[in-house]
């Protein structure tokens, strides 16, 4: 892989979170800076739900909904 080509690719992915933060939070003033980490905060509303909330996962709901197919 060229120099060139490596630029390109880490411009190509800053643009894609840049966009990415634009649909996401709206309201950053300066886009930018919240795409190097997207990770804004680690507080329990914008943190992991199963860490703060002790929700499931998609994965375990899925299976919760199965287990209730099954019941009937």
């Amino acid at each position: 892989m060229s120099k060139d080509m490596t630029r390109a690719r880490r411009r190509h992915e800053r643009a894609r979170m840049v966009a990415k933060v634009r649909r996401i939070l709206p309201w950053a003033d300066v886009p930018q800076k919240v795409a190097d980490n997207m990770a804004v905060c680690s507080c329990w509303m914008c943190g992991n739900p199963r860490r703060y909330r002790i929700e499931l996962t998609m994965q375990e709901r899925r299976q919760a909904i199965r287990e209730l197919d099954w019941d009937h």
